[in-house]
């Protein structure tokens, strides 16, 4: 009974190290996507008030975010939204006790796009 009791402990620990390592790819791509959209275009904004994303910067601060932070992935411009998906490999060492390997590979998706504050104070 108590060896069944460990290794549904080892279980549940594992299952919470899986699920971290989502979360922390989730937040990944949430941080590179908000690293992209902070490469509007000036000329544009202040011609016409129109918030565009420069693509090619964008993209490039999105990807740099992630290989900074030791990830892979892409990055989207389409008009003024930009949607980074990243991937990488996190360490989950529990998953060795079930013969699994020690890592696991993970991949999520986050979307940005600029906006203006309200004079009053809300975005």
């Amino acid at each position: 009974m108590s060896v069944l009791a460990v290794a549904l402990a080892l279980t549940v620990v594992a299952l919470a190290q899986v699920q971290a390592a989502r979360v922390r790819a989730a937040g990944l791509a949430a941080e590179a996507a908000r690293a992209g959209v902070q490469h509007i275009d000036l000329t544009a904004y202040r011609t016409n008030g129109r918030l565009v994303l420069q693509p090619g910067l964008a993209s490039t601060a999105a990807e740099a975010h992630l290989a900074a932070a030791g990830a892979t992935g892409t990055a989207t411009v389409t008009g003024n939204r930009i949607t980074v998906t990243a991937t990488s490999r996190q360490s989950v060492p529990l998953l060795t006790v079930f013969g699994l390997g020690g890592q696991v590979t993970v991949t999520a998706t986050a979307a940005a796009q600029p906006y203006t504050a309200d004079p009053i104070g809300g975005p």
